[in-house]
């Protein structure tokens, strides 16, 4: 094929603005938090919650920042099949997808892969802020979430299967 492989990175327009709004948002709880303290400070229950909240907004705004700095590809899909980066860095042969879909009203693209491979991609359900997922009764399958991607899961189906041999 002489088309060049279809990569996918991280949005940078996405983690911008989450980074924007996280840092803004713990900007306004902080000052409500050195407000409230100076106030009142019987009301400590009411400040450790704000206190929190600044932290889990600033640790999301990092992240967001961090993630808007890598421009590295984290999907490439070309003549060797399915590389999935993500801090994993497997590549999936041909041979090894056995089958591609997209499911659910935010589509995650599933990819039927063998078990050994799911075993090294250490998927969890409960990792909801990575784009790699197990898959819920699919046996040995990978999810691929598009949040925070510069391509559409949509697009990453099309590529799949313009990519994988026939037959």
């Amino acid at each position: 094929m002489a088309h060049q492989p279809f990569e996918v990175r991280y949005s940078r327009p996405y983690h911008l603005a989450l980074a924007v709004i996280g840092i803004g948002l713990a900007a306004t709880a902080a000052i409500y938090l050195l407000a409230e303290a100076g106030f009142e400070l019987d009301r400590r229950g009411n400040l450790w919650l704000v206190g929190l909240c600044v932290f889990g907004l600033l640790f999301y705004a990092v992240r967001s920042l961090r993630l808007l700095a890598d421009r590295r590809a984290q999907i490439v899909i070309g003549p060797e099949g399915v590389w999935l980066g993500f801090g994993r860095d497997v590549q999936l042969g041909w041979n090894e997808v056995h089958w591609v879909r997209l499911r659910g009203l935010r589509p995650v693209l599933q990819i039927g892969i063998p078990p050994s491979i799911h075993a090294r991609l250490q998927l969890s359900l409960w990792h909801l802020d990575d784009n790699l997922t197990a898959v819920r009764g699919a046996g040995s399958a990978v999810g691929i979430r598009g949040n925070g991607l510069d391509r559409s899961t949509h697009d990453m189906q099309a590529a799949i299967e313009a990519w994988q041999p026939r037959g």
